[in-house]
C-alpha cells in the first residue's frame, strides 16, 4: 500500500487528476501509470492538481514529463494547478515550465486551454 491518492474524473472533455501524497520514488511509478494510462485511453486534456503534494522528487518530475510528452506528441496539452511554493520551485528549477504551464488554481489553469 503506497501513500499516493490519484483520482481523475472527466468534465467537458479536460480530465481531472488530483494528486495527494509525496511524489517520490516509491510512488513516482504509480503516478505515470495513471497519467500514461489517462493519455493512452484518449484524455488529451489534463489538468493535474497539485495541492495535496508537499514533495516532488526527481522521479516524481519524469512521471509527469512522460505523460506530458506523450500529450505533445499526440497534440494533447497538460496544465499544472494548485502546487505549493517548495513544489513549484522544484518544477521551475527543472526546466519543467518550458513544457508544462503552472497556474495558481484549476480555474485558471482550465481557462488556459485551447
Amino acid at each position: 500500500m503506497t501513500d499516493m491518492e490519484i483520482n481523475s474524473k472527466e468534465v467537458a472533455g479536460v480530465t481531472f487528476v488530483g494528486l495527494k501524497g509525496d511524489i517520490k520514488s516509491t510512488t513516482s511509478g504509480e503516478v505515470m501509470d495513471a497519467l500514461v494510462g489517462l493519455v493512452k485511453g484518449g484524455s488529451n486534456k489534463l489538468l493535474i492538481n497539485l495541492e495535496g503534494v508537499d514533495f516532488i522528487s526527481s522521479a516524481g518530475l519524469r512521471s509527469i514529463l512522460v505523460a506530458a510528452k506523450l500529450l505533445k506528441n499526440s497534440n494533447g496539452q497538460m496544465r499544472i494547478c494548485g502546487a505549493n511554493e517548495s513544489v513549484r520551485k522544484v518544477l521551475e528549477t527543472s526546466g519543467f515550465t518550458s513544457l508544462v504551464s503552472l497556474y495558481p488554481d484549476e480555474d485558471e489553469a482550465l481557462a488556459a486551454f485551447t
